[in-house]
């Protein structure tokens, strides 16, 4: 039988040997790596700072377009010369409130509301005054809103649609919106002599004329006492229209008493 060898593996344990020479670590310069992260920071503001120049210089948005509504009395063309000088100015440069101080000078301008609309345009909103009735003086017809401030001189051509006349008596300084103020009470206390009211004539800052045409005469009455005092007079005017041939006027701003200037009594 064939011998058999048996050999054995040693584990051979190799000595550490140093290299001939140490490995370099390159080290990155500070500089550069402080450069990507600064990039960064630069791109990010120095974006929004040319759009901003952008925005602000170029002449997309030079002002050239006006979209004007709510105006009745106040013409688009004098809206357009009044802000004239403000054309091509940029847009977002534009402060609201010089618009608004040129455009309010319009004596119809109650409010305005002004809105930039990109790239060339204002939006304009006007409120204006609302007329209430037409003071008559020497000068003409005045306007008048609901408080009795002139608004405008009225033009022939204009539609007054049905606006109460006013009238002025010997009175100097006087509310003119009272007179506003007591035709409104009339149609409350009787809306069918109210109807036919014609001219109220301001005699002081509480007492009135009014001429109405369902009445053959005028009335003189005191504000804030109609309610009170004309369901005295209703019926008895058919007993003065049958009793005198003309009745001047009858006074109603004494509590207790009704005065009436006849003309003359019928036979």
């Amino acid at each position: 039988m064939a011998e058999r060898e048996f050999f054995s593996l040693e584990g051979k344990v190799l000595p550490f040997r140093r290299p001939s020479a140490a490995v370099r670590v390159r080290r990155r310069n500070p500089w550069l790596a402080l450069a990507a992260p600064f990039t960064r920071a630069l791109v990010l503001v120095a974006t929004p700072v040319a759009f901003a120049a952008w925005l602000l210089a170029s002449p997309t948005f030079a002002l050239s377009r006006f979209e004007i509504s709510g105006n009745h009395h106040v013409e688009r063309a004098w809206v357009e010369s009044a802000l004239a000088p403000l054309r091509g100015e940029n847009l977002w440069r534009l402060p609201l409130e010089s618009v608004e101080q040129r455009l309010r000078a319009h004596p119809w301008i109650a409010g305005l509301t002004v809105e930039k609309r990109p790239p060339n345009g204002l939006r304009l909103v006007v409120s204006e005054r609302q007329p209430a009735a037409l003071l008559r003086s020497g000068d003409g017809l005045m306007v008048l809103d609901r408080a009795g401030s002139p608004i405008a001189p009225w033009l022939p051509g204009e539609e007054d649609a049905g606006l109460l006349l006013v009238s002025v008596g010997a009175a100097s300084a006087v509310d003119l919106g009272g007179a506003v103020t007591v035709a409104e009470e009339l149609r409350q206390v009787a809306p069918d002599w109210a109807a036919t009211l014609s001219e109220v004539e301001v005699l002081s800052d509480e007492d009135f004329r009014l001429y109405l045409g369902a009445l053959p005469f005028p009335l003189v009455v005191r504000a804030g006492t109609l309610a009170a005092r004309l369901p005295i007079l209703r019926p008895l005017v058919p007993e003065l229209a049958s009793r005198y041939v003309g009745v001047s006027e009858v006074d109603l701003r004494f509590e207790r008493r009704l005065i009436f200037q006849p003309i003359g009594e019928r036979s």
